[in-house]
């Protein structure tokens, strides 16, 4: 009996499961990770249809019968294509990068993702992704009636056991535990009690808080904060990094116990990253190379070198193996790879997610029966969860399976102490683009207030191009905000665009999955982006020539075990480049109107560095005031506005060339800032006032309650 005809016979006790998702056929309703879903009539037929083809092309004359009568009348294509978008847009899925559903030209639609079929609430069999439904178990239990046939039925019973698909993990309820909306991150939890880190304005709060939910206690809200690396496993302890007391991109390790309140350095260690080991012995990492040492931090010894800067870094639970992420500090994506606990057989994992290439910050379930870990497509994070053996039933090594879909996006936190509950953040990102009024000294939405950054205006200020966030896809409008058009598609994340002086082109730093930042030239009117560099690690923030034939960037290069930053000068023309004597270390140029300088800064981003074209020399502009975010010129090119960030006074400067006059012209206060790409973006509007992005997220911690097979 097919699939169709078993939903035919039995929709009311019939079911189908795909991912978090899960249609009952006898209601109607469509849920995801037991939430219901809304699902209009149509869709929902769609999508019926689609789960009972088996895996196999659904024509669209197929679906053309199943939602209306022979003779009704309808304008089909629309119709259909109407109902299509609408189940996309409830799986959380995409035309171009599908998970769920594959539009296949000319011809109909398919549904890509392995199925398993409910029946009377029993897993009676599964539709993989190539559309052959799995054999049930009846054929060995006709042969065990006969007799003669024993033997033979139990081997064929052993077949089809070993072909059937194993029950997928899945969420089976989640539950809010904090309303504040503040931005979180640094999860743990040990003992009852769930840690974390909070953003309020410029500060970093370490906050603790009951895992069944609760009112959230500050255990500490000193400047510059304390981010927390892991929770002892008496939970009497936590790991913490002191950032501003160590090496620049460092943080400095210090332990906090919780009973006394005290926090003490252990052993100058400074580093991305660390954690302990099950054996209670620290592991941490110091860029590239990862340490284990003990407790006090005494007896250091590297255990391997990674191929990128190391965080997130976690033991299994019986210590065989130490699973780290790679990317982070300059990367465009992310990956996890596995050690030995000596360091020896580092390779990468998860490789076989090729739709997911940015992975990172797993995480075992106590048990170490499974590895929950994230990914980041299209600006939005989901939760996976990886069987660690290999499945005796399934007889192949299980595949990771996404628990959580987008919106919203998911960030991986600590699997409860049972492994029944996973503690995550979810978040809503959104943005404000706003603008500083000197008259009433207030910040208030600029262009119409619209969920964007990067913004800047051409030079005769008739348009704006800017990056809509969190897409990252790159944008023109009028000064008004109208008249939106939207330049990139998604497979082209986008920043710091700039426009040519002639108004006629845009510059801006773009990365496709899996590939570095380069620089991209893109016609104002809309068009083709054309990558103009090729860097293999980045190139980054084009500032244009005032005669419009030379770009400047900044570039990240590496030389043996060193990355370093410099200037270089691309004419627009030829392509070719050279690079700017002296700019060895800086990083972020801004061209002068006037062409006589070049405003730069440090990659440690405390200082501003000036240089000058006529003399080819160096002068320092500004130092001490903390670190440095954006920087823009004065439309006369006798002074540039910047802003700081991470400082206890966040504020908006004005420094004079001549003298390196400094002045305050706007203060930021505790304003939460939304953290793009490059961090907290700042601007200058045509009139001189300094624009920044206000953070109106929506970010909270949610528990899920899992069901692991």
């Amino acid at each position: 009996m097919s699939v169709s005809s078993q939903a035919e016979g039995s929709a009311a006790t019939l079911r189908y499961r795909f991912g978090p998702f899960e249609l009952d056929l006898q209601s109607g309703e469509l849920r995801r990770n037991g939430v219901k879903l809304r699902l209009q009539d149509q869709p929902f037929l769609v999508l019926r249809k689609l789960l009972e083809g088996n895996g196999a092309v659904v024509s669209r004359e197929e679906l053309h019968s199943t939602l209306w009568p022979a003779d009704t009348f309808v304008d089909f294509d629309t119709s259909l294509n109407t109902a299509i978008k609408r189940l996309r847009e409830v799986l959380g899925d995409s035309a171009d990068v599908p998970v769920f559903i594959e539009t296949i030209p000319r011809r109909g639609y398919r549904f890509l993702a392995p199925v398993q079929v409910i029946r009377n609430g029993e897993l009676s069999g599964a539709i993989g992704a190539t559309g052959k439904p799995a054999a049930s178990g009846k054929s060995w239990r006709v042969g065990l009636i006969l007799g003669g046939l024993i033997a033979a039925a139990l081997a064929g019973g052993l077949t089809v056991a070993l072909r059937s698909p194993a029950p997928l993990p899945r969420v089976l309820d989640s539950t809010q535990l904090t309303f504040d909306g503040h931005p979180k991150g640094n999860l743990n939890a040990r003992r009852g009690a769930i840690y974390f880190n909070e953003r309020v304005g410029n500060r970093i709060r370490l906050m603790k808080m009951p895992e069944a939910g609760g009112i959230p206690v500050v255990l500490d809200s000193s400047f510059p904060g304390l981010d927390l690396g892991d929770v002892s496993s008496d939970g009497t302890k936590l790991l913490v990094g002191v950032s501003g007391s160590a090496s620049i991109g460092f943080e400095k390790l210090r332990l906090m116990d919780l009973s006394s309140g005290s926090v003490q350095d252990v052993s100058n260690i400074e580093g991305n990253d660390a954690s302990w080991t099950p054996g209670g012995k620290l592991i941490y990492a110091h860029d590239r190379d990862i340490f284990l040492a003990d407790a006090d931090g005494s007896n250091q010894h590297r255990l391997l070198t990674a191929p990128g800067y190391a965080f997130f870094l976690r033991f299994s639970p019986d210590g065989s193996r130490l699973r780290f992420s790679v990317g982070g500090k300059y990367a465009t994506q992310h990956s996890i790879w596995e050690a030995r606990a000596d360091g020896s057989d580092a390779h990468e994992i998860l490789t076989e997610l090729t739709e997911f290439p940015d992975r990172c910050c797993g995480d075992w379930s106590p048990d170490g029966r499974y590895f929950f870990f994230e990914t980041i497509r299209d600006g939005g994070g989901r939760i996976w969860a990886k069987a660690e053996k290999r499945s005796f039933w399934a007889g192949t090594q299980a595949a990771p399976v996404d628990l959580t879909t987008v919106p919203p996006n998911y960030f991986i936190g600590k699997a409860g102490p049972d492994g029944r509950k996973l503690f995550v953040m979810a978040a809503q990102p959104r943005a404000e683009l706003v603008r500083y009024n000197s008259a009433t000294e207030q910040f208030v939405p600029f262009l119409s207030g619209i969920s964007a950054g990067d913004a800047e205006a051409s030079h005769d200020a008739s348009s704006f191009v800017y990056v809509r966030y969190p897409e990252e896809t790159l944008w023109r409008c009028k000064p008004d905000g109208t008249e939106a058009t939207q330049l990139t598609g998604p497979t082209l994340r986008a920043a710091l665009p700039h426009w040519a002086p002639d108004g006629k082109h845009i510059a801006f730093s773009g990365t496709r999955p899996g590939k570095p930042w380069n620089i991209f030239l893109i016609p104002a009117e809309g068009g083709p982006a054309e990558q103009i560099t090729y860097g293999p690690i980045s190139d980054l923030d084009p500032t244009w020539s005032p005669d419009g034939k030379t770009l400047a960037f900044g570039e990240l290069r590496s030389e043996g075990n060193r990355q370093i930053q410099s200037i270089r000068l691309l004419d627009v023309a030829t392509r070719s480049q050279k690079p700017l004597a002296g700019s060895e270390g800086l990083c972020c140029p801004r061209w002068s109107p006037d062409g006589r300088f070049l405003v730069t800064s440090h990659e440690t981003y405390n200082d501003l560095a000036l240089y000058e074209f006529a003399t080819q020399k160096w002068t320092s502009l500004v130092k001490g005031v903390g670190d440095i975010g954006y920087m823009e010129w004065a439309s006369d090119s006798k002074s540039v506005i910047f802003d700081t960030m991470d400082v206890k006074e966040q504020a908006f400067y004005r420094v004079r060339i001549s003298d390196s006059h400094l002045e305050t012209i706007a203060k930021i206060g505790d304003m939460r800032r939304y953290y793009g790409e490059f961090g907290p973006w700042t601007g200058m509007a045509p009139d001189g006032s300094p624009l920044l992005v206000r953070d109106i997220s929506n970010e909270e911690i949610y528990s899920l309650d899992l069901l692991l097979p």
